[in-house]
């Protein structure tokens, strides 16, 4: 990154995927707070900088060394389940409460309160899908009026807010920006110095795969066969054929690639039960080194260390009963990767309720949206080779966080952690347009990765 670090707060931080792509594109996180007590230890252990466990609704904004502006961004994902359609329903079936008076669909409201502190030059706020469908109690769009609260066109309940910044609001897929996942959320970007806000759209680097041939893995050559002539430039590492080092996010790209597969980001972890022990427990070391393109980045080795000197962490699954490692075993290519498609006879479930409830992940397709509901059960997120539903490094991988960002939580904590998280890929893409078009900061040269 360039000498200039842009300086960031984190609200609603968790266990920090937003933090990490602010500091992959060169932000300087200076703060973060998260309500939810077991994200501390994960946080703090990936993160140099000081977070708070608290109720932001009750937290006064901390003095953070600057004046009022100085802070460059302000970025958060306030925790919104009313947004959801599944969230609506639930709230919807709790007597005497219904999804526009419940208080938690307001906490955006505390977002605002930071920014209004702060005045930061820009912020990015992150929420889900549904929120486009929400409406208030007056029958209007909820995007409409936040963007309107944002513009200091409209109040903010009782809140006093001094507020004058133009926003860009944007549905985005985290599949098109490399994370071999299928995602969809809502970012609103925002800045008050009066810059264009970064269209994400031109700053997509993966597209959906024009045949069966581009579903396939995507090997890697080995990096020792790289040429030793200078061919960095300001988007990143250009290879002998052309081809850029991962991830590579600038405007406008002439070409883009097929989709991350699910193959393309877990199927070099090794198998949890290498001896057949039932249930399956875990696996501490790698077998192999990476194979694809994203599985290089993922394992983020240093210059001078060895693939097999790596600790493997988190390669961890649940336990199963046999029915359900044989209903997995059942899934996949050759018959149907959801439930809903086996015969009768042999249906756990409602199939006109929960025809997806069992889902193997297809390897050549990006894996179906990671959720928190993994601390629950895993099974919509059973492994494309093995009997047996996900591990918590496997989820990570699929949400784009690299193996050397540690959980050091308890599996069922950690699994909440990572469905929880903004993809830290897509966090990368998202900051470096900001810095892009927004800052005008350029990104500095990344040099080629030596071989192992």
């Amino acid at each position: 990154m360039s000498e200039e670090r842009l300086t960031a707060i984190d609200l609603f931080c968790g266990a920090g995927g937003l933090s990490q792509g602010l500091h992959d594109a060169g932000f300087e996180t200076l703060w973060g707070i998260d309500h939810e007590e077991n994200t501390k230890p994960t946080y703090e252990a990936n993160h140099d900088c000081e977070m708070t466990v608290g109720d932001i609704r009750e937290e006064e904004p901390p003095d953070l060394g600057l004046e009022e502006g100085e802070l460059d961004l302000v970025a958060g994902g306030p925790p919104c389940p009313t947004f959801s359609l599944v969230g609506r329903s639930k709230i919807n079936s709790i007597e005497g409460r219904d999804n526009q008076s419940d208080d938690r669909h307001l906490l955006y409201e505390d977002f605002l309160r930071f920014v209004d502190h702060y005045q930061p030059k820009a912020f990015l706020m992150e929420n889900v899908e549904g929120m486009l469908s929400a409406e208030n109690e007056d029958g209007k769009p909820v995007v409409d009026t936040i963007k309107e609260q944002m513009r200091g066109e409209r109040e903010v309940a009782d809140l006093d807010l001094d507020l004058n910044y133009s926003v860009r609001v944007q549905l985005l897929d985290s599949a098109d920006y490399g994370i071999p996942q299928h995602r969809k959320r809502l970012f609103f970007i925002g800045n008050r110095i009066g810059e264009e806000n970064p269209d994400m759209t031109e700053w997509e680097t993966h597209r959906k795969p024009k045949n069966e041939e581009e579903k396939k893995i995507k090997y890697k050559e080995d990096p020792s066969e790289r040429s030793e002539e200078d061919q960095s430039t300001l988007h990143g590492f250009v290879d002998e054929d052309g081809t850029e080092e991962f991830p590579a996010f600038r405007k406008n790209r002439q070409s883009k690639e097929p989709w991350n597969t699910v193959a393309d980001g877990i199927l070099d972890l090794p198998p949890v039960s290498p001896s057949g022990d039932t249930p399956p427990t875990k696996a501490e070391e790698y077998e192999i080194g990476p194979v694809s393109e994203f599985q290089y980045w993922a394992r983020n080795l240093s210059e001078e260390q060895d693939w097999e000197d790596q600790p493997l962490l988190n390669h961890e699954c649940r336990g199963h009963n046999m029915r359900d490692l044989t209903l997995y075993k059942l899934l996949g290519e050759g018959t149907s990767y959801i439930i809903g498609d086996i015969p009768e006879e042999h249906q756990p479930y409602r199939t006109d309720i929960f025809p997806d409830k069992l889902k193997k992940q297809n390897p050549k397709e990006p894996a179906t949206t990671i959720v928190a509901h993994l601390y629950k059960d895993g099974h919509m997120f059973i492994h494309p080779n093995e009997a047996r539903s996900i591990t918590v490094r496997e989820a990570a991988r699929l949400q784009s966080f690299k193996d050397t960002f540690e959980f050091p939580v308890s599996r069922t904590h950690a699994f909440k952690q990572v469905g929880n998280a903004v993809p830290p890929l897509l966090a990368q893409a998202l900051a470096t347009a900001i810095r892009t078009e927004i800052f005008h900061s350029p990104v500095e040269r990344t040099e080629p990765r030596e071989a192992y």
